[in-house]
């Protein structure tokens, strides 16, 4: 998670340096030498899916992100803490995009109270989203998740159904669907996030995928901070997991092999193998090596299973 801290005192600058000490991937701005206005500075943070830390008013924050706020499982993580470091309070995207958690760990750094207003949360009952995120599940008719938590809250037993396909739903059920799909990425230093962005939802769409059900990518360790690659990962929520060349020399089956490539990597195949591995060498490939303007992708469906004891825990029907 890239994480940016906005600050209007110097208070509140001397607090994100302390914020900054805890977390990698963190960027300080003052808003007096931003350059442009809080609107346009908080249009970049949506749109790169950076978690915003503003230091200051929970109203400043409110008028900076309202234009921007659209979807629950897809908005930035926003935080708000005074410069005092009293209260540090999750403002949007709690549970998705993990603002709750992040909340927690900043207080935890900086002697601070957590505000926590998640009624799921602040009642210790389940929580329909933050299951869907822990078991790689997505969502797929959003407008059950309040009807759900309503009836969890209210002490009654959650609809849920888990099943590959979207089904017909009666209304108050929530419909889950497996992220079942691992791409295997290899590219050329340097390749651009508009440019991948393009190439990867070219392949998708011609393998008929859902971008919202994509578990993974996965790499060789050279592309470890490729910053196209984190980018589009990071922008889509997606894990970005890489292994080193003689990890996936060690990955077992029939691929696709290039002299060039085995040459700059020291491995055959960089986004079939890297696939596979992500699949624990138990994956389907749906998609072969493809190859582009110095961009490869290949695609492997892993099997997803619910944990038995949280389906008996949540009578939740597999499908």
């Amino acid at each position: 998670m890239n994480i940016s801290i906005i600050t209007f005192t110097e208070n509140g600058t001397k607090l994100a340096e302390k914020i900054r000490q805890a977390f990698v991937n963190t960027k300080t701005e003052e808003a007096k030498n931003l350059g442009l206005s809080l609107s346009d500075w908080a249009r970049q943070q949506f749109a790169e899916k950076n978690a915003i830390v503003v230091i200051g008013a929970c109203g400043i924050a409110v008028r900076m992100i309202a234009p921007f706020v659209s979807d629950k499982l897809s908005d930035s993580p926003v935080v708000v803490a005074d410069e005092a470091g009293m209260f540090v309070i999750p403002l949007l995207s709690g549970h998705m995009g993990g603002a709750n958690e992040l909340a927690e760990q900043i207080a935890g750094q900086i002697g601070g109270i957590p505000v926590i207003t998640t009624a799921t949360d602040v009642n210790h009952t389940f929580s329909v989203d933050l299951f869907a995120k822990k078991c790689g599940l997505s969502i797929y008719n959003r407008e059950g998740i309040a009807k759900v938590s309503a009836r969890i809250l209210d002490g009654k037993t959650p609809d849920i159904v888990i099943s590959s396909e979207k089904t017909d739903l009666e209304q108050g059920v929530l419909g889950l669907q497996p992220r079942e799909y691992i791409l295997g990425i290899g590219c050329r230093r340097g390749k651009s996030f508009e440019e991948l962005d393009a190439f990867i939802q070219k392949w998708l769409d011609y393998a008929g995928i859902e971008k919202r059900l994509v578990r993974a990518a996965a790499s060789i360790d050279l592309k470890k901070e490729e910053e196209g690659l984190l980018r589009w990962c990071m922008a889509n929520r997606i894990p970005f997991i890489t292994y080193s060349a003689e990890e996936l020399k060690q990955v077992k089956g029939d691929f696709q092999e290039s002299s060039f490539v085995k040459e700059k990597t020291g491995v055959d195949n960089v986004c079939e193998r890297a696939a596979m591995k992500a699949a624990n060498e138990e994956g389907t490939f749906i998609l072969r090596k493809q190859a582009e303007n110095g961009m490869t992708i290949a695609i492997v469906k892993y099997d997803w299973k619910l944990e038995r004891e949280l389906a008996k825990e949540y009578r939740i029907d597999e499908q």
